[in-house]
Formats: structure tokens, C-alpha cells, sequence
């Protein structure tokens, strides 16, 4: 058997939240990020995402896409997003 964790269970034996327009996050650790509606971010940072060749924030990202990475700062400038807890 694998010793890699359920990432499904994972997510949900922590907890999410709910963030819209206007709010702010830092010092918290998300595993992913799922846009409800469509979605613009000021700040997206991860730890383990490349963001030196393109950005992830300033532009309008589609309802029902899924981030994955290992965020702890979210500005969510439109929308609203549930980020799920690692």
C-alpha cells in the first residue's frame, strides 16, 4: 500500500474557507483554491508554484478551475473562491 495520503481527505479533515470580493489572507497554508465564480486575485502566493516567467494574479480566471500548490497568501480582487485547508 502507498504511503501518499488521500489529498480529498486531506482537504476536508481540515476545513475550508469561503473568501469574496475584497478579502485577504495571509500565514495560512491552502493546498488548493476552487473558484466558484469567475475570479480575479491581487495576491496569489504559493511556496511551491513558479510564478517567474507569468503571474497568477491581475487578470480573470474561470469559474470551476482548481489551483493547486501550497498557498498562504490569497487577495481575492473579484469573486468568490473556497480555499481548502492543508
Amino acid at each position: 500500500m502507498s504511503s501518499s495520503r488521500n489529498n480529498t481527505l486531506e482537504f476536508s479533515s481540515v476545513g475550508s474557507e469561503v473568501l469574496v470580493s475584497g478579502n485577504s489572507v495571509t500565514g495560512k497554508r491552502y493546498g488548493a483554491i476552487q473558484l466558484v465564480t469567475d475570479t480575479n486575485f491581487s495576491v496569489l502566493t504559493a511556496d511551491n508554484v513558479d510564478q517567474s516567467t507569468g503571474s497568477l494574479t491581475g487578470f480573470g480566471m474561470g469559474a470551476g478551475t482548481i489551483l493547486y500548490g501550497q498557498f498562504n497568501a490569497v487577495t481575492v480582487t473579484s469573486g468568490l473562491v473556497i480555499c481548502h485547508k492543508y
